[in-house]
């Protein structure tokens, strides 16, 4: 808008005509602004809100109330996306959100657009009363490998590290094959895969996040491919990618530890043949997906506990992208407060039930 505010303009309670192509599609979509996530949410005690600005914008709204304290949690998964839109307008449906949010009486709203590192948009939130805030997701930057007009197969497998293309072309000869899994037949062996990883690089994968049903969702809804390694038959590694912005983005990806030094290579086949579907596809680019964990938001250096993967996405050409950070308003300060303390003593009843 050229006053700088964009406005809600209309809320529904189930997603409108064409919201996934809105939601997205379009650049900084997401497949977590998505009606298929929006379900999958509610399944698990949140109600989704899919809002319309002034400006033809969209975002998704997650909203979560905990008996009987006053007021709800409100979360725009990876949103309000950017849609190729200037930061300061992304701040400014940002701040929209928090007023609709306020005006309905709840507690906090938080935001986390995928949206290039920007001090405009960290300006125009800080006016909206926005600070930063841990990330809400596993890790906030990305590695992004961008296509080069004309490029095929040969092409961009003559630019990835030679290390790489080695392991690659080894774990061919060994036997190890790579396909689609369309039906998911492969996922809750994967599960345990990504749960084991989930634990050595220090994030979560909750059962009561549903994830194991979420990947079955997303990947009959066609918004993400599921890709396994496998040798003899036997599961070696997964990778799911979801389709959004324009192009593809890792979204999970795991391997089979005990495997690496038998059978090594499982990674590298993996995301080759995520590259070579969006080549095929005809994206511009691909998302590798994040390195940075809770506590280590910087780029790794040398020694650092996720350099390692970092050097491994990097030798597919794959470069660094900064990203913004996560941010929330705080609305009701003392219901937050009490809701945290709420949430401190829950866990500690649970850690105590199972002992």
């Amino acid at each position: 808008m050229t006053d700088g505010t964009d406005p809600i303009a209309a809320v529904a309670s189930e997603a409108p005509d064409l919201w996934d192509e809105r939601a997205i599609d379009p650049p900084g979509g997401h497949v977590l602004q998505g009606a298929a996530w929006a379900a999958h949410r509610a399944s698990l005690g949140w109600t989704p809100h899919f809002l319309t600005f002034a400006s033809g914008r969209v975002a998704l709204i997650l909203e979560h109330r905990r008996a009987p304290l006053p007021g709800f949690t409100a979360y725009a998964p990876r949103g309000p996306i950017h849609a190729g839109d200037a930061p300061d307008a992304v701040a400014a449906r940002a701040a929209a959100l928090a007023a609709w949010v306020r005006e309905r009486g709840g507690t906090i709203i938080a935001v986390d657009p995928e949206l290039d590192a920007s001090a405009d948009y960290e300006t125009a939130l800080a006016r909206a009363g926005f600070v930063p805030t841990e990330e809400i997701q596993p890790s906030r930057h990305r590695l992004v490998l961008t296509f080069e007009p004309g490029d095929d197969d040969e092409s961009t497998f003559g630019r990835v590290a030679k290390g790489t293309r080695q392991r690659i072309r080894g774990a061919e000869r060994a036997g190890i094959r790579v396909v689609e899994d369309r039906e998911g037949r492969h996922l809750g062996a994967f599960a345990a895969l990504a749960d084991a990883t989930a634990a050595r690089k220090r994030f979560t994968l909750s059962a009561e996040q549903g994830f194991g049903r979420w990947w079955r969702a997303v990947i009959a809804s066609g918004r993400a491919r599921f890709w396994v390694a496998l040798h003899d038959e036997r599961l070696l590694g997964g990778l799911i990618a979801y389709r959004q912005g324009g192009h593809l983005a890792t979204a999970f990806s795991a391997d089979d530890a005990a495997s690496r030094r038998d059978l090594p290579g499982t990674m590298h086949v993996l995301r080759w043949e995520a590259i070579r579907a969006a080549l095929a596809a005809g994206h511009p680019s691909i998302d590798l997906g994040g390195v940075d964990v809770r506590g280590a938001r910087d780029r790794p250096s040398k020694g650092a506990a996720t350099y390692g993967m970092f050097e491994h996405k990097a030798s597919f050409g794959a470069v660094w992208v900064e990203s913004a950070q996560a941010h929330e308003i705080v609305i009701r300060p003392v219901v937050y407060r009490l809701s945290l303390a709420a949430g401190r003593a829950r866990r500690i009843l649970r850690r105590v039930a199972a002992r």
